[in-house]
């Protein structure tokens, strides 16, 4: 099984980085059936013959690990580098979106 592991900090605080994240789990199951659940702070999700994973959240980072299926480790760093791009994309329209206040 090949494994991919995102690390990313941010500045949403928990509440906001759950909601987004939620956001995202709600669509990934109804666009492709993954199945996902809570356990505190942290998402599993998985979806048969694609993998398994978690995302785990504090208040000013997450960390993304997959575990990619047999069939989409031929294309781990194709999915890698998308869902880098994709998590960089998110949260520089948040900062851009909610900038820090001037000092």
């Amino acid at each position: 099984m090949s494994k991919i592991h995102v690390a990313r900090p941010h500045r949403l605080g928990l509440t906001a980085a759950r909601a987004e994240v939620e956001r995202i789990a709600a669509r990934v199951r109804d666009e492709y059936g993954a199945e996902y659940h809570w356990q505190g702070d942290v998402l599993h999700f998985k979806r048969a013959g694609i993998g398994a994973g978690l995302i785990a959240l504090a208040d000013d980072s997450m960390d993304l690990w997959i575990d990619l299926g047999l069939l989409l480790s031929p294309m781990k760093a194709e999915i890698e580098e998308r869902l880098t791009r994709k998590i960089d994309e998110t949260l520089a329209g948040y900062e851009a979106d909610h900038p820090l206040p001037a000092s």
